[in-house]
C-alpha cells in the first residue's frame, strides 16, 4: 500500500514537472499577445509623397521589408516632441544591441508639422545625420492634411505654439499601421519587446 502511494506520488511529480514547460511557454505568448500599444483594425494602407533633406521625392512606404517607426512633430517644441525623439534614439540603441533586430530593416521617420522653421538643415542636423535608419520628411500642404486626418493628429497651427496629438506609429512594409503609441505608452523597452514580438512571428 505503501509502495502504491509512493509510485502514484511520483507519476504526479513526473506530470507536474512536463507542465512546467509548457504553462511557461504558454505564459510568454499570452503575455507577447498582449500588445502594449493600441492595436487597430484598419485596413486601409498609408500612402503619400515626401521630401527628403536634398528636396528629392519619394513615396511612401518604398519598398517591402521596412518597418517604419513614422512621428508627425515639430523641432522647435518642448513638450512631447522631444521625448518622442529621444524614444527613437533609444530604440535605435536596442537594436543595435539584440541579436534578433541588430539586422532587422527597421526606420524611423520623422514628419515635420512645421517646414517654415524645420528647414533641410536643421533636420538633417537633428534628425537625418544620427544614422542611415533616420530620416526626416517634408510634405506639402496638401499631404500634410491628409495624412494628419488620417492619423488624426489634430494639428492646429492657429494657437501661439503649433498643437497636435504627439502619436507614435509603427508602420508595416505595406503601409499598415501596426501598432499606435500616445502619450501614455512611453516605455522603450515595452516597445522594442512588442517589435521583437511582431518581427520574429513573421520569421
Amino acid at each position: 500500500m505503501q509502495l502504491k502511494k509512493v509510485v502514484i506520488a511520483l507519476v504526479l511529480i513526473c506530470i507536474c514537472l512536463g507542465l512546467i514547460p509548457i504553462l511557461m511557454v504558454l505564459s510568454q505568448w499570452y503575455q507577447a499577445d498582449k500588445a502594449y500599444g493600441i492595436n487597430i483594425n484598419d485596413n486601409q494602407n498609408l500612402r503619400f509623397t515626401w521630401q527628403d533633406v536634398e528636396k528629392q521625392s519619394h513615396q511612401f512606404p518604398a519598398s517591402a521589408g521596412k518597418y517604419t517607426y513614422l512621428f508627425l512633430g515639430f523641432l522647435s517644441c518642448s513638450e512631447i516632441c522631444p521625448i518622442r525623439v529621444q524614444q527613437l534614439i533609444q530604440l535605435e540603441q536596442h537594436l543595435q544591441q539584440d541579436a534578433l533586430l541588430t539586422k532587422a530593416e527597421v526606420q524611423f521617420m520623422f514628419v515635420t508639422i512645421d517646414p517654415n522653421n524645420d528647414t533641410p538643415a536643421v533636420r538633417k542636423s537633428l534628425i537625418d545625420n544620427r544614422s542611415s535608419r533616420f530620416m526626416s520628411a517634408s510634405l506639402s500642404d496638401e499631404e500634410l492634411q491628409q495624412l494628419d486626418r488620417r492619423l488624426s493628429e489634430n494639428i492646429n497651427h492657429e494657437l501661439s505654439s503649433i498643437n497636435h496629438v504627439g502619436k507614435l506609429f509603427l508602420v508595416s512594409p505595406d503601409g499598415q499601421i501596426v501598432r499606435v503609441y500616445t502619450a501614455e505608452q512611453l516605455s522603450t523597452p515595452k516597445m522594442m519587446l512588442e517589435l521583437k514580438h511582431i518581427i520574429s512571428s513573421e520569421l
